[in-house]
């Protein structure tokens, strides 16, 4: 198992739940975690490698870096499986296990338009990374597919004031998934544009939005004043949303996520076919509709708690869980 940095917690709670499942099997696993940088993505595969693992479970620096690192795999005989970041389909790609981030910025969309959000601050997580440009790309597209007229907008991500009458981004910004960088980001929109300036702020994780709500606060002023809205769907945003300081979030969970991936490394091995390329199921949750029951949790005490218990869908060939179309 290759993560990203355990100081992100979203990597930390898939790989503890991977962990779990994969001792349940009677795997052993060996990871290593770093600052995501290319060199030492490539050198920790290519270590494994040299120890002779069965299969590399990799949470990808970049498309450059993973298709080094599935050549390296491919040329060692060994499947190298992908979490989160959408791989390139190499040869040498056992499987990919991710979410549908389109679909993600879909459903924040159509909740905006609900609150006639038309002056729009985007904090994106990284400015052109997939994970972030999807969700930004679904969000523009629900309201063009409503015919709302949103002007150049799609041509011009990261260009403050772009738009149409029906939705302009008065404020782009990247938090870069953390909340302190996220919270400077809200602060300086406060700060250009005033109160009166927006009336929606699309945040693209969870801790990017304790930041912005750090900010809010620090400046007297009520989120739920505003349509608000993010993703993730950590336990600490079921309270934000129960209390009205968010509008809205999606449940989508590294928990799952590296569920799903520990069930195709299961099938790889047992010989059996199974779905290659995975969009996770999600399970979005608003202010007036919350129901913590139907959540997916985090926490990897409550995840097998509710998995083992059979409180929601896991398993990989329910319907649910979409074949990614990109991956034939």
């Amino acid at each position: 198992f290759r993560g990203g940095t355990l100081s992100d917690d979203f990597y930390k709670a898939g790989y503890e739940v991977f962990k779990t499942l994969a001792e349940r099997e009677g795997w052993t696993v060996l990871d290593v975690v770093g600052q995501g940088t290319a060199p030492e993505q490539i050198a920790a595969v290519d270590n494994f490698i040299t120890q002779g693992v069965d299969a590399l479970l990799v949470v990808q620096n970049s498309p450059e870096t993973t298709s080094r690192t599935l050549k390296l795999a491919s040329d060692a005989g060994i499947p190298e499986f992908h979490l989160t970041h959408n791989p390139p389909n190499d040869p040498g790609l056992g499987g990919f296990a991710g979410y549908d981030w389109v679909y993600i910025g879909e459903v924040a969309g159509e909740s905006a338009m609900k609150r006639n959000v038309s002056k729009l601050v985007m904090i994106e997580g990284k400015l052109g990374q997939g994970t972030a440009s999807g969700q930004t790309e679904g969000f523009l597209k629900s309201y063009a597919a409503a015919g709302k007229d949103i002007g150049n907008l799609a041509e011009n991500v990261g260009v403050k004031g772009a738009g149409g009458k029906d939705l302009q981004v008065v404020f782009w910004g990247s938090g870069g998934w953390f909340a302190d960088p996220a919270k400077k980001v809200m602060q300086d929109a406060i700060t250009s544009l005033g109160p009166d300036g927006f009336d929606g702020v699309y945040v693209h994780n969870d801790e990017m939005m304790a930041g912005v709500l750090q900010a809010f606060e620090e400046a007297g002023i009520d989120p739920s004043e505003y349509w608000m809205g993010a993703s993730n769907g950590k336990e600490k945003s079921w309270d934000w949303v129960e209390q009205g300081l968010i509008t809205m979030d999606v449940n989508e969970t590294a928990t799952l996520e590296a569920d799903i991936a520990s069930q195709q490394i299961k099938a790889y091995f047992a010989g059996e076919p199974y779905k290659k390329a995975v969009y996770v199921s999600v399970i979005p949750f608003y202010t007036d509709t919350i129901d913590r029951a139907k959540l997916v949790p985090f926490f990897h005490d409550d995840y097998m708690a509710k998995r083992d218990a059979g409180a929601f869908v896991y398993d990989i060939n329910d319907p649910s869980f979409r074949e990614n179309p990109d991956y034939k």
